[in-house]
């Protein structure tokens, strides 16, 4: 039998929309924009709490990933149907539940699902925790990437998750209010597949889109002109990602983590933050990869088309960075509904 966390009060949930309803891109002039912060399972509580405590963040995102992933010789993960192996937002302690966002983002990922089964219960699971979103992802299997869970078979990807979630919402078995979420890699994609990626998510049941970060910037603005021509961002709500870079090292992480490590464009800013880092003192260097993730989340939300930011800190580094700019993204964000 599958474990059931008690349901949370969804009474407080930050400017939700209606789940199924068209929603527009240029957001209501009275409505900020949305903050989402991920909450990482690879840093301690402790150096992601100031950042979550500041007011600046209206959502968590909890991604789907394994329990060892990076640690040598790991023990086996939990298996399908244990507690242990719950989307994370049914495991929150309550320190966690005290500090983090009302709105909850859960991350279900095809490639750590075995059956269909499998997919089912970590869907309900999420949406009985509380989930105010679930993020459909298919996952990837490979040395940087997110490790299946053993025994899966990788066969779930994005869209069949979404249709799946969407079914079980119309039969009950997923609470209403729960809005429905996919992914783009724009960078990956620009004009050429993404908006029929994402027209094929949006008729799956996708209600909002998270992109992963804008790694090649002519890709990304090339995917978005097209996601506008098609009036698809009138469709469903645009979260943009941004990662905070501690070094070139973490750069060239997302470049391959994305699929765009042999893109010219990615090479040369490797190329510059490599020189930067190498020349600038560690005070200076520091102050510099802190206002590039300034610049991308002030883009971020500057623009009007778009519902909000998705902040992806991954290290402590990443999440000092963010809590230092935390004023400065309440006060973008804010400036959205004046």
């Amino acid at each position: 039998n599958r474990w059931t966390p008690p349901r949370r009060s969804r009474s407080c949930r930050a400017h939700r929309l209606m789940p199924g309803a068209i929603v527009s891109g240029a957001m209501s002039a009275k409505q900020a924009a949305r903050v989402f912060l991920e909450r990482s399972p690879y840093v301690s509580w402790a150096k992601q709490l100031p950042a979550f405590r500041h007011p600046a963040f209206t959502g968590v995102v909890h991604p789907d990933l394994p329990i060892w992933a990076g640690e040598p010789n790991p023990p086996p993960e939990p298996a399908p149907g244990s507690h242990a192996s719950l989307p994370r937002i049914a495991r929150l302690a309550k320190t966690e539940t005290e500090a983090l966002p009302e709105f909850h983002v859960q991350t279900i990922s095809g490639a750590r699902c075995g059956s269909i089964k499998d997919v089912k219960e970590r869907i309900a699971a999420a949406s009985d925790a509380g989930a105010s979103a679930i993020l459909m992802v298919t996952g990837d299997s490979g040395p940087t990437k997110v490790l299946p869970r053993k025994g899966t078979t990788g066969r779930f990807d994005s869209v069949r998750l979404l249709k799946e979630a969407a079914a079980m919402r119309a039969r009950g078995e997923v609470h209403e209010d729960v809005h429905l979420a996919c992914v783009a890699n724009p960078s990956l994609e620009g004009s050429a597949h993404g908006p029929g990626r994402l027209r094929a998510k949006l008729e799956a049941g996708a209600e909002m889109v998270v992109t992963q970060p804008a790694l090649i910037q002519s890709n990304h603005r090339a995917w978005w002109d097209a996601v506008k021509a098609e009036g698809l961002h009138l469709e469903l709500e645009v979260i943009f990602g941004v990662t905070h870079f501690n070094n070139v090292r973490s750069l060239r992480f997302w470049h391959g983590l994305c699929g765009v490590e042999d893109d010219a464009e990615g090479a040369e800013e490797a190329r510059v933050w490599e020189e930067y880092e190498r020349t600038m003192d560690a005070e200076t260097f520091a102050f510099w990869r802190d206002e590039r993730l300034d610049l991308a989340t002030s883009a971020a939300l500057a623009d009007v088309d778009g519902d909000g930011v998705h902040l992806m800190p991954v290290t402590e580094e990443g999440y000092a960075g963010v809590a230092r700019l935390a004023d400065t993204i309440q006060a973008l964000a804010s400036a959205r509904s004046s």
